[in-house]
C-alpha cells in the first residue's frame, strides 16, 4: 500500500451557463437608467435625483440644471484633488533631484 497516494479525486467544473433571466439588466450596464423615481402630485411632479427630492413640473425638467451643477461641483472637487496631487509631486521630484545634485558635489 503506498503512502502518498491520492485518495479524492477532484470532479470538474463545469462551466456556468448564460443567464436565463432576460428582463434583469446586465452587470456592466448602467442602473441610473432603471432607478428613476417620481411621485406625481396633481400637476406637480417630484422626481429622485442623486438622493434628494426635486421639485419638477411635467413639461419642462429643471431637474437637470440641478444634477449637472452637482456634476460640475464633483468634477471641480476631483480637479482640485488631482491638482493637489500634481503639486505634492513636484515637491516630492524637487527634493530628490536637491538630494541628488548635493550627492553628486560630494563625489566629486
Amino acid at each position: 500500500m503506498p503512502l502518498f497516494n491520492k485518495k479524492f479525486e477532484s470532479k470538474p467544473i463545469l462551466p456556468r451557463t448564460l443567464r436565463c433571466n432576460t428582463a434583469c439588466p446586465l452587470v456592466t450596464e448602467e442602473l441610473d437608467d432603471y432607478k428613476q423615481i417620481s411621485l406625481n402630485l396633481g400637476n406637480k411632479e417630484l422626481r429622485f435625483v442623486d438622493g434628494i427630492w426635486i421639485h419638477t413640473n411635467r413639461k419642462g425638467a429643471p431637474d437637470d440644471v440641478t444634477r449637472l451643477n452637482r456634476r460640475l461641483k464633483s468634477l471641480e472637487e476631483k480637479c482640485n484633488m488631482r491638482e493637489l496631487k500634481v503639486e505634492v509631486l513636484l515637491d516630492l521630484l524637487t527634493e530628490h533631484a536637491t538630494e541628488l545634485t548635493a550627492f553628486k558635489a560630494k563625489e566629486n
